[in-house]
């Protein structure tokens, strides 16, 4: 059978929307970034410290300002509902009498946001189609998918550690909505909460050679009444990131005498008990 012209032109724009379809919603997204015009990211990154410090996620309302979690009494201000502001204030009891189920401690992942506050060391690197961010606390990865996808629905819309991440660029600052975080699950050491209903946004960008910035909006019409905004500073280091395995504790390790040595990033003793 002869197939005319414009059959021919259907049949094809037919097989493409069923390959779009098969592949999902990013065969069918805008060309992506060429990776020579992403902006460079490399290096090794770490918290920078007071007010945005690494013990508390929003070091911006802490109290005492510039207070660490580990020197209770400390908390931070997040814009509660009532009955979530009593959920934090039982945690930080806990925290204060040393007995908060913190994930860090128990060797599990701390997820997103409160993974991007983590006391080691961090990697970022763009590519194209998705962004890694490499979390040396607990061994982390998150990806931000930039390929034009959206969030997944149905049975793959499960809650998870780092959630579901999707990102655009504008310029040389990457923008990120990520969905889908464990509830309830603590994302500092004082204990602050978030529902599983939480939205997190970011704006990621380098903000000088030696300072990159995270600034993140919080939605969660369960746990808050309003945007919860908190601004997170890292400061370039020398050095790598190390092979983190919790239970072995390489951060903690114990010398000759008996006595448990705290590392820095540079394998530095810093405290020694």
């Amino acid at each position: 059978m002869r197939i005319t012209a414009p059959r021919a032109c259907a049949l094809a724009a037919a097989a493409l929307l069923a390959t779009g379809l098969a592949l999902g919603s990013a065969a069918l997204a805008a060309p992506l970034r060429p990776a020579e015009s992403l902006p460079d990211w490399t290096g090794v990154w770490q918290n920078k410290g007071p007010p945005t410090d690494t013990d508390l996620f929003d070091g911006g309302t802490s109290e005492p300002r510039g207070c660490a979690a580990l020197n209770q009494p400390c908390r931070s201000h997040p814009p509660y509902r009532p009955e979530w502001e009593a959920k934090y204030l039982k945690n930080l009891a806990m925290a204060r009498a040393a007995t908060l189920p913190d994930p860090l401690t128990r060797c599990m992942p701390r997820g997103t946001p409160g993974n991007m506050r983590s006391p080691d060391t961090i990697e970022f690197v763009p590519r194209p189609e998705r962004t890694w961010i490499f979390i040396e606390n607990g061994s982390q990865a998150r990806r931000i998918y930039t390929d034009g996808r959206g969030h997944r629905t149905g049975k793959d819309a499960f809650d998870n550690w780092t959630g579901d991440s999707v990102g655009r660029w504008e310029g040389d600052i990457l923008v990120v909505e990520t969905v889908g975080v464990k509830g309830e699950m603590m994302i500092d050491r004082t204990g602050a909460i978030l529902s599983s209903q939480a939205k997190v946004s970011e704006r990621i960008r380098r903000r000088d050679a030696d300072t990159m910035e995270d600034v993140f909006v919080i939605d969660d019409p369960v746990a808050l009444t309003g945007p919860w905004k908190v601004t997170r500073l890292y400061r370039k280091v020398n050095g790598p990131i190390f092979d983190y395995a919790c239970a072995e504790n390489p951060r903690n390790k114990i010398d000759a005498s008996g006595r448990t040595l705290t590392l820095d990033t540079q394998g530095r003793v810093i405290d020694a008990r």
